[in-house]
């Protein structure tokens, strides 16, 4: 088949991961391609060179001297404005294009306001709640009967149940064997990796370990500088240690070094790829009761707390640090292979698009291009 891939146009599609998204997106684009499709991703320049990337202009309009009747009115600024043009590039370039179908990966509402006029069916993942934004554009494409939207959790479903009454479920994979597989941890180490900003928590793991005397190594990507500066800067020390935003073989090494993990999200929480990248290493955890927690950490792979509760989490570690590595690592492959997910993407697909062609011989390195 031939797909669109519409990736948010924020962060590059490439290691390492600014976070969740931007990974599920490199692996939804290269299982596509190993499986023959022909696949263009638009997405930024900087993004996997392996794939065929087809960047929009991202600064079309520039400040121009003169009155400007919109000047200081919210919602009408320049980074708004390019951003839209930027997307209804993308969707252009769709609409004079022969793809089958077209997988909406983003977050902007355009691409869902505009579904109906691409002249093929479009799926879209939910990755997150109910926004203002991103509603506006499931509510105007739910009259198109060639949209069809695709839920990362049963607790990402119940929240959009207001907006759709239809929403299929596909929980997002990964690629078990890219995580090496640790039979055993260092003993009284804990590990958190993520992005830090005060939804995802980071202060609560600090605060437990602490309380459980546990060492704790922290990595992933400042994006609240401010909020680092405050609750997670004067925290560290000999025993709790950021070791900077690493790629994937960093991640691996950190996790299976490590005795449990802590997975502290304080807001409902979609999915949390963290929580099966971590079981995939055969690395236990200690989860908050987020979102989609309890549907991935599976009696015997972990310990429930309740969300907020760092002395709770703290009394959990040495359970968790105690369970059986090697199931751990059993349960990722049985239920979060990449290959389950692409499945039943490809199922969708060809559900919604029978007479597409047939595949082609995979390509991993085509030229990225960009869209004048």
């Amino acid at each position: 088949m031939k797909i669109a891939i519409i990736a948010h146009l924020k962060f590059p599609i490439a290691e390492p991961f600014h976070g969740g998204l931007e990974m599920h997106t490199h692996c939804l684009t290269e299982a596509l391609m190993r499986r023959g499709h022909d696949v263009t991703l638009f997405a930024l320049r900087e993004s996997d060179h392996r794939f065929q990337i087809v960047q929009p202009t991202l600064d079309a309009i520039t400040p121009t001297p003169g009155v400007d009747l919109f000047d200081g009115e919210p919602g009408f600024g320049l980074e708004f404005v390019n951003k839209f043009h930027a997307y209804m590039e993308v969707l252009q370039v769709i609409q004079r294009s022969d793809f089958d179908v077209v997988h909406n990966n983003c977050l902007h509402f355009l691409p869902l306001s505009l579904a109906h006029t691409l002249g093929c069916p479009m799926v879209t993942t939910l990755h997150c709640p109910p926004f203002a934004s991103l509603r506006s554009g499931v509510i105007l494409a739910r009259p198109y009967l060639g949209n069809q939207f695709v839920a990362v959790s049963e607790s990402i479903a119940r929240q959009w149940t207001e907006d759709i009454t239809h929403c299929r479920v596909v929980l997002n994979g990964i690629q078990v064997d890219r995580w090496a597989f640790s039979r055993r941890g260092r003993e009284g180490t804990a590990f958190w990796f993520g992005r830090f900003c005060p939804e995802k928590g980071p202060h609560h793991a600090i605060r437990a370990a602490k309380l459980a005397g546990y060492r704790l190594r922290l990595a992933g990507s400042i994006y609240d500088h401010a909020y680092f500066d405050r609750c997670i800067a004067p925290e560290l020390d000999d025993r709790i240690e950021y070791v900077g935003h690493l790629d994937h073989a960093g991640i691996c090494r950190e996790a299976g070094n490590s005795a449990v993990g802590l997975f502290t999200s304080v807001w409902e929480e979609p999915f949390g790829l963290v929580l099966a990248e971590l079981l995939a290493c055969g690395t236990p955890i200690v989860s908050f009761d987020s979102g989609a927690a309890r549907e991935i950490v599976g009696t015997g792979c972990g310990v429930i707390v309740p969300k907020g509760d760092a002395a709770a989490m703290a009394s959990a570690i040495p359970q968790a640090a105690g369970l059986d590595r090697a199931y751990c690592r059993q349960y990722a492959e049985r239920h979060f292979g990449i290959d389950r997910m692409i499945d039943d993407y490809q199922a969708l697909y060809q559900k919604l698009a029978p007479n597409s062609g047939k595949t082609r011989e995979a390509v991993l390195h085509p030229p990225s291009i960009s869209v004048a």
